[in-house]
């Protein structure tokens, strides 16, 4: 989505979550992106990833606590997604920060650069 130009806010790479799973990795989001563009599908990412060599088990133990050390942001995601639905003052924040999102995520794109 980030070649075709339809990330819309996300921030690839510039995210905490990203930033970790990147240096966990051992990779940049450039390496990250240029693999994902070669590879035809998720199990050829992962190999990719294999060959260059990375600590999986530290990987696995990371995204296995993820959902627990992240739940404020995991919910934001599932309300954004669509997988959950917010109630009235979920709402009432998410139609505040609809308005602001894109000149604010442009301002942390502009000020973290994604490693």
């Amino acid at each position: 989505m980030a070649q075709r130009g339809e990330l819309g806010a996300y921030l690839f790479g510039q995210s905490p979550f990203d930033r970790a799973l990147l240096k966990r990795l051992g990779t940049t989001t450039a390496e990250f992106a240029a693999i994902v563009a070669s590879a035809p599908a998720d199990a050829d990412v992962l190999a990719a990833l294999r060959a260059r060599g990375f600590d999986e088990a530290r990987v696995k133990r990371w995204s296995a606590r993820l959902p627990h050390t992240a739940r404020f942001y995991t919910y934001l995601w599932d309300v954004d997604d669509g997988y959950v639905r917010p109630g009235i003052v979920m709402r009432t924040a998410l139609s505040v920060w609809r308005r602001i999102e894109h000149p604010v995520i442009g301002l942390l794109r502009a000020i973290f650069k994604a490693p």
